[in-house]
């Protein structure tokens, strides 16, 4: 690898030798990632690979007492700081976006992320099946297409930053290789058989000119070794994570960056002294999105993950790490019979059986029995060493105006639920998770939030959070953090923060439903979109419509629900539960878009072979204005199309709203069939209909839901 080492843009590497700094218990062993290495060839990095992974299947796992793990890496020399390095990610005052236009949903305030649409004030650039579509949007009445140009590869997402719009993409590779192996030690390469091709993940970055929309012009189109994983762009530089599989018996092929068939970064490679049970190419790329011209690149030969959260002056990219245990007791009490013991103890008659998932239907007094003895086998096992966790590795990686620099590593206790569960404020990083334990006990489940400061090492954390349930939602907003837990009711949490070394709960709310995501409405409201949920006629619970709530924190320690709106029956369903940018909001414009795909349950005529019961679709998106004294307020619907369906058949329709966004006082709505632009002032009357020509809406025909 030293013959291909580039120059790193003045950036000096400080390699520190670091120990584990974290407090656990006597009886828990840790593993240090280390310092930051450089691979030196291809040979090189192939034993490590086997070596380690054997390390790994041997030593089984790392605990700790049930709190934090950490590994400090390196630093880093320090790299020039920005406005917001002191921001929250969700900071109230710069979320909504302008009034002229609506931008990107995103995270973290001057953070862009990718996305299949984006807007410039004026036109609107989208990714229609395989082609890139503009369109000349506003005013809606004179909306129409004005170029499409196709692309061969799969298309992902874009970015726009003035006259240029970048595009990624994912396509194959075919390289040449050889199947190898090695002595009984793995050091001695030998021939196992002859040379064949191997297709490899490639990501494509376009570069294009839109000065003229009407005819886009490619400027730069760079390859990269890998699959796209995500990325940002920050003041038109943007930093991008792909990820590619290292296959140790085959020949080792090092990502690279090229343009044209040509070599134009050949990134370095860089470990640390950790095993992993599986190892794959982590790359980050700088480009200019103005410019065109590749800043820097560098790869990570880390654990394979995909959740990546992105401040303004670094990059955190995680994976998750299993610890298997291989016991030397056999079976042990499950959780059915811990709950019949606690069944008897309330003194009630313990029933024949009770399984796991009926864990809901016990009362209170019953679950803390449950809880208390679950949480009894997760210390009996860590003092035996008998405890099956999943942890979550988190790297640190500085970026400035295209200058990338690793910094450091830490492991926390539990997995993430997205990029929302990571948040950096006054240069620490918050962390909530769940963790998912098993002991002889039976599975045992609680939250935790955890702070690493900037060199991420452990200053504070609070585990054993609403125990037997798991994380739905999080939003970190200053120094607090706001949680939805839920396994029968959603507890919804109020977090303190302003002591990083000492996290506390301020209070909590107990209602039905669960919200899958979070939105700060002002420094006092909160909302919540999930779906309610309800007690079935067996004792468990079920999920009916889609739920919008509004929460008013300005009590911190008596949380209330001030507003909710349930939108359909069960069924019913919006991009926005999973996907954080198809939630538009704009607090100056009093304007709330959600879109929703709508199940109504409706009488049928009894035929031969056919249900009681039908279902109506309706596809659109649901207006909302929101007053923080009462809730929401409808201001309208917008109707992309309708299907039926026999009892719980239906599917996915092109008609299925998966976007929106404003432009002055026009609102657009998008599916895969069509954009439909209104009149914020008058939601139910359609001005303009575009067709993307997504095709038939074969997918109307209804289909089982699985």
């Amino acid at each position: 690898m030293a013959r291909h080492a580039i120059l790193w843009l003045g950036l000096t590497l400080v390699l520190l030798s670091a120990l584990i700094a974290c407090g656990c218990t006597s009886t828990t062993t840790m593993s240090s990632a280390g310092e930051i290495k450089k691979f030196s060839s291809p040979d090189e990095i192939r034993q490590y690979i086997q070596e380690n992974t054997q390390k790994a299947q041997e030593s089984g796992y790392g605990v700790t007492d049930g709190s934090v793990r950490f590994a400090e890496g390196t630093v880093a020399a320090p790299m020039m700081a920005t406005e917001g390095a002191a921001k929250s990610s969700a900071d109230v005052a710069g979320i909504s976006g302008s009034t002229g236009y609506s931008t990107t949903n995103v995270q973290v305030a001057g953070v862009d992320e990718p996305d299949f649409v984006k807007n410039d004030g004026r036109y609107i650039y989208i990714i229609s099946g395989s082609r890139l579509v503009i369109v000349d949007a506003y005013p809606a009445q004179n909306a129409k297409i004005i170029s499409e140009t196709e692309i061969e590869d799969a298309v992902k997402e874009i970015f726009i930053t003035g006259d240029r719009l970048v595009l990624f993409s994912t396509g194959s590779s075919d390289a040449r290789v050889r199947t190898t192996g090695g002595s009984a030690t793995g050091m001695e390469r030998v021939a196992m058989m002859p040379p064949y091709y191997r297709s490899n993940p490639v990501t494509h970055v376009t570069i294009y000119d839109i000065s003229d929309r009407k005819s886009p012009e490619v400027i730069k189109d760079y390859t990269i070794d890998g699959d796209y994983i995500d990325a940002r762009m920050i003041w038109g530089m943007v930093y991008m994570l792909t990820r590619e599989n290292v296959y140790s018996y085959d020949d080792i092929i090092v990502p690279a960056v090229r343009e044209s068939g040509k070599v134009v970064v050949q990134p370095d490679v860089y470990y640390f002294d950790n095993p992993e049970y599986n190892y794959v190419f982590s790359t980050v790329t700088a480009i200019d999105a103005t410019s065109g011209a590749e800043k820097a690149a560098k790869t990570f030969l880390i654990g394979s993950g995909n959740i990546l959260y992105v401040s303004q002056d670094a990059m955190y990219v995680s994976y998750q790490k299993w610890h298997p245990v291989y016991r030397t007791m056999a079976g042990g009490p499950q959780i059915a019979v811990v709950a019949e013991k606690a069944v008897a103890s309330s003194g009630s008659a313990p029933p024949a059986t009770i399984l796991y998932e009926d864990f809901n239907k016990l009362s209170e007094t019953e679950k803390q029995v449950v809880i208390a003895d679950m949480k009894s086998g997760e210390q009996d096992a860590i003092r035996k060493r008998e405890y099956d966790q999943t942890t979550t590795v988190i790297h640190k990686i500085a970026i400035s105006d295209g200058n990338i620099a690793y910094v450091a590593n830490g492991e926390v206790s539990g997995y993430l639920k997205n990029q929302f569960a990571m948040d950096e404020y006054n240069g620490n990083l918050r962390v909530a998770t769940t963790s998912d334990v098993s002991t002889s006990q039976g599975q045992y489940e609680y939250n935790n939030v955890f702070v690493l400061d900037g060199s991420m090492k452990a200053i504070g954390s609070l585990t054993h959070i609403a125990e037997q349930e798991k994380i739905y939602s999080t939003r970190f907003i200053g120094d607090r953090l706001y949680m939805v837990t839920f396994k029968r009711i959603d507890p919804f949490f109020v977090i303190d923060l302003s002591s990083p070394s000492n996290p506390k709960i301020l209070g909590k709310l107990k209602i039905p439903g669960y919200s899958d995501y979070l939105y700060p409405y002002d420094s006092t409201h909160i909302i919540g979109v999930g779906k309610e949920t309800a007690t079935n006629d067996w004792g468990g619970v079920s999920t009916r419509g889609v739920k919008l709530a509004l929460f008013d924190v300005s009590d911190v320690e008596h949380p209330r629900q001030v507003g909710k709106v349930e939108i359909g029956d069960s069924g019913t369903d919006s991009a926005a539960l999973y996907d954080h940018k198809a939630f538009l909001f704009d607090k100056g414009k009093n304007l709330l878009v959600l879109p929703i795909r709508q199940v109504t349950t409706v009488p049928a005529v009894q035929k031969p072979g056919y249900y009681d019961n039908q279902q109506r679709i309706w596809y659109g998106a649901y207006v909302f204005g929101v007053d923080p004294d009462t809730g929401f307020v409808l201001s309208g619907t917008v109707e992309h199309g309708t299907a039926s369906g026999g009892y719980y058949y239906y599917g996915s329709s092109a008609n299925e709203v998966k976007r929106s966004l404003y432009i002055g006082s026009d609102l657009y709505t998008i599916s895969s069939a069509k954009i439909v632009a209104t009149d914020l002032a008058a939601i139910n009357s359609t001005i303009k209909t575009i067709d993307l020509k997504g095709g038939p809406d074969y997918r109307d025909v209804p289909v089982p839901m699985i």
